[in-house]
Protein backbone atom coordinates (compact mmCIF):
# COMPACT_ATOMS: atom_id res chain seq x y z
CA UNK A 1 0.00 0.00 0.00
CA UNK A 2 2.65 2.52 1.07
CA UNK A 3 6.33 2.67 0.15
CA UNK A 4 9.23 4.38 1.87
CA UNK A 5 11.16 6.76 -0.34
CA UNK A 6 14.60 5.41 -1.32
CA UNK A 7 17.25 6.23 1.24
CA UNK A 8 14.78 6.98 4.04
CA UNK A 9 14.27 4.82 7.10
CA UNK A 10 11.78 5.06 9.97
CA UNK A 11 12.36 4.43 13.66
CA UNK A 12 9.52 4.16 16.18
CA UNK A 13 10.73 5.65 19.46
CA UNK A 14 8.56 3.40 21.60
CA UNK A 15 8.47 -0.03 23.18
CA UNK A 16 4.66 -0.11 23.14
CA UNK A 17 3.46 -3.28 21.43
CA UNK A 18 0.23 -1.43 20.64
CA UNK A 19 2.06 1.29 18.69
CA UNK A 20 4.18 -1.31 16.92
CA UNK A 21 1.04 -3.18 15.80
CA UNK A 22 -0.67 0.02 14.62
CA UNK A 23 2.35 1.23 12.63
CA UNK A 24 2.63 -2.21 11.01
CA UNK A 25 -0.78 -1.64 9.40
CA UNK A 26 0.94 0.76 6.97
CA UNK A 27 2.89 -2.20 5.61
CA UNK A 28 6.24 -0.39 5.79
CA UNK A 29 9.51 -1.49 7.42
CA UNK A 30 10.61 0.31 10.58
CA UNK A 31 12.95 -0.19 13.51
CA UNK A 32 12.09 0.07 17.20
CA UNK A 33 14.31 2.04 19.60
CA UNK A 34 12.78 2.66 23.05
CA UNK A 35 13.71 6.09 24.48
CA UNK A 36 14.68 6.60 28.10
CA UNK A 37 13.32 9.95 29.27
CA UNK A 38 11.88 11.56 32.39
CA UNK A 39 8.10 11.65 31.88
CA UNK A 40 7.33 13.87 34.87
CA UNK A 41 4.68 16.50 34.26
CA UNK A 42 5.72 20.13 34.64
CA UNK A 43 3.89 22.51 36.93
CA UNK A 44 0.78 24.04 35.27
CA UNK A 45 1.41 22.11 32.02
CA UNK A 46 -1.87 21.35 30.23
CA UNK A 47 -2.56 17.70 29.33
CA UNK A 48 -2.21 18.48 25.61
CA UNK A 49 1.07 20.36 26.11
CA UNK A 50 2.36 17.49 28.25
CA UNK A 51 1.56 14.88 25.56
CA UNK A 52 3.16 17.06 22.87
CA UNK A 53 6.32 17.65 24.92
CA UNK A 54 6.80 14.01 25.91
CA UNK A 55 6.27 12.77 22.33
CA UNK A 56 8.85 15.31 21.11
CA UNK A 57 11.34 14.38 23.83
CA UNK A 58 11.00 10.69 22.96
CA UNK A 59 11.59 11.34 19.25
CA UNK A 60 14.43 13.79 19.88
CA UNK A 61 16.24 11.45 22.30
CA UNK A 62 16.33 8.70 19.65
CA UNK A 63 16.90 11.15 16.78
CA UNK A 64 20.16 12.37 18.30
CA UNK A 65 21.62 8.88 17.88
CA UNK A 66 20.15 8.35 14.40
CA UNK A 67 20.20 11.85 12.83
CA UNK A 68 19.59 10.67 9.25
CA UNK A 69 16.49 8.62 10.12
CA UNK A 70 12.85 9.65 10.41
CA UNK A 71 11.81 9.14 14.02
CA UNK A 72 8.25 8.87 15.34
CA UNK A 73 7.58 9.53 19.02
CA UNK A 74 4.18 9.36 20.72
CA UNK A 75 2.59 9.68 24.13
CA UNK A 76 -0.99 8.73 24.98
CA UNK A 77 -2.77 10.03 28.06
CA UNK A 78 -6.24 9.60 29.53
CA UNK A 79 -7.77 12.81 30.84
CA UNK A 80 -10.82 13.31 33.04
CA UNK A 81 -11.82 16.89 33.92
CA UNK A 82 -8.28 18.13 33.29
CA UNK A 83 -6.69 15.42 35.41
CA UNK A 84 -4.24 13.04 33.73
CA UNK A 85 -4.84 9.41 34.65
CA UNK A 86 -1.57 7.56 34.15
CA UNK A 87 -0.75 3.90 34.65
CA UNK A 88 -2.00 2.69 38.03
CA UNK A 89 0.61 1.80 40.63
CA UNK A 90 -1.49 -1.02 42.05
CA UNK A 91 -4.94 -2.67 42.00
CA UNK A 92 -6.40 -0.10 44.40
CA UNK A 93 -5.41 2.76 42.11
CA UNK A 94 -6.80 0.91 39.08
CA UNK A 95 -10.12 0.42 40.91
CA UNK A 96 -10.28 4.13 41.83
CA UNK A 97 -9.61 5.20 38.22
CA UNK A 98 -12.28 2.93 36.76
CA UNK A 99 -14.74 4.10 39.44
CA UNK A 100 -14.00 7.66 38.35
CA UNK A 101 -14.49 6.95 34.62
CA UNK A 102 -17.56 4.67 34.75
CA UNK A 103 -20.73 6.13 33.26
CA UNK A 104 -18.92 9.24 32.00
CA UNK A 105 -17.11 10.76 29.04
CA UNK A 106 -13.36 11.26 29.17
CA UNK A 107 -10.65 12.23 26.68
CA UNK A 108 -7.74 10.29 25.27
CA UNK A 109 -5.00 12.52 23.87
CA UNK A 110 -2.04 11.27 21.87
CA UNK A 111 0.75 13.69 21.14
CA UNK A 112 2.99 12.60 18.28
CA UNK A 113 6.17 13.90 16.73
CA UNK A 114 7.87 13.09 13.44
CA UNK A 115 11.39 14.41 13.06
CA UNK A 116 14.61 14.11 11.11
CA UNK A 117 17.56 15.75 12.87
CA UNK A 118 19.85 15.91 9.80
CA UNK A 119 17.14 17.57 7.68
CA UNK A 120 16.12 19.86 10.57
CA UNK A 121 12.46 18.87 10.18
CA UNK A 122 10.14 18.50 13.16
CA UNK A 123 6.36 18.05 13.04
CA UNK A 124 4.28 17.88 16.21
CA UNK A 125 0.56 17.45 16.72
CA UNK A 126 -1.96 16.04 19.19
CA UNK A 127 -5.13 14.10 18.45
CA UNK A 128 -8.04 14.00 20.88
CA UNK A 129 -10.73 11.31 21.09
CA UNK A 130 -13.74 11.32 23.40
CA UNK A 131 -14.61 8.02 25.06
CA UNK A 132 -17.72 7.02 27.02
CA UNK A 133 -17.38 4.18 29.50
CA UNK A 134 -20.44 2.21 30.52
CA UNK A 135 -21.67 2.28 34.10
CA UNK A 136 -19.69 -0.55 35.67
CA UNK A 137 -20.60 -2.59 38.72
CA UNK A 138 -17.92 -2.95 41.41
CA UNK A 139 -17.80 -6.70 40.70
CA UNK A 140 -17.13 -6.03 37.01
CA UNK A 141 -14.27 -3.69 37.87
CA UNK A 142 -12.73 -6.23 40.26
CA UNK A 143 -13.04 -9.04 37.72
CA UNK A 144 -11.34 -6.90 35.07
CA UNK A 145 -8.54 -5.90 37.45
CA UNK A 146 -8.09 -9.63 38.16
CA UNK A 147 -6.97 -10.09 34.54
CA UNK A 148 -3.97 -7.77 35.25
CA UNK A 149 -4.64 -5.97 31.95
CA UNK A 150 -5.31 -2.56 33.55
CA UNK A 151 -2.05 -2.46 35.50
CA UNK A 152 0.17 -1.13 32.70
CA UNK A 153 -2.43 0.95 30.85
CA UNK A 154 -3.08 4.67 31.11
CA UNK A 155 -6.51 5.15 32.67
CA UNK A 156 -6.49 1.49 33.77
CA UNK A 157 -8.08 0.02 30.63
CA UNK A 158 -7.22 -1.26 27.16
CA UNK A 159 -9.88 -0.59 24.51
CA UNK A 160 -8.23 -3.13 22.18
CA UNK A 161 -8.17 -5.83 24.86
CA UNK A 162 -10.51 -7.28 27.47
CA UNK A 163 -11.43 -3.73 28.51
CA UNK A 164 -13.07 -3.10 25.13
CA UNK A 165 -16.44 -4.29 26.44
CA UNK A 166 -16.52 -1.35 28.87
CA UNK A 167 -16.28 1.29 26.14
CA UNK A 168 -19.79 2.19 24.98
CA UNK A 169 -19.02 5.02 22.55
CA UNK A 170 -16.03 6.64 20.85
CA UNK A 171 -16.03 10.02 19.12
CA UNK A 172 -12.90 10.33 17.03
CA UNK A 173 -9.98 8.08 16.17
CA UNK A 174 -10.07 4.53 17.56
CA UNK A 175 -6.35 3.96 16.90
CA UNK A 176 -5.66 7.13 18.89
CA UNK A 177 -7.23 5.49 21.95
CA UNK A 178 -5.06 2.42 21.39
CA UNK A 179 -1.90 4.54 21.23
CA UNK A 180 -1.18 6.02 17.78
CA UNK A 181 -3.52 8.04 15.49
CA UNK A 182 -2.50 6.18 12.35
CA UNK A 183 -4.52 8.28 9.88
CA UNK A 184 -2.88 11.51 11.04
CA UNK A 185 0.60 9.97 11.27
CA UNK A 186 0.32 8.54 7.73
CA UNK A 187 -0.84 11.93 6.41
CA UNK A 188 2.22 13.61 7.95
CA UNK A 189 4.60 10.98 6.55
CA UNK A 190 3.04 11.43 3.10
CA UNK A 191 3.17 15.25 3.30
CA UNK A 192 6.86 15.14 4.31
CA UNK A 193 7.63 12.84 1.39
CA UNK A 194 8.73 9.96 3.67
CA UNK A 195 6.02 7.71 2.20
CA UNK A 196 4.71 7.47 -1.33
Amino acid sequence: MFHIRDGDAIILASESTRRVDILRTLGIPFSIVPPDIDESRRHEETPKDYALRISHEKAHKVGRYFPDKWVIGADTIVVYKGRILGKPKNEEEAFAMLQLLKGKWHKVITGFCVLNVAKKITYRDAVETRVFMKDLLDQEIMKYIGTSEPLDKAGSYAVQGKGGYMVKEIKGSYSNVVGLPICEVAEVLLSLGVLS
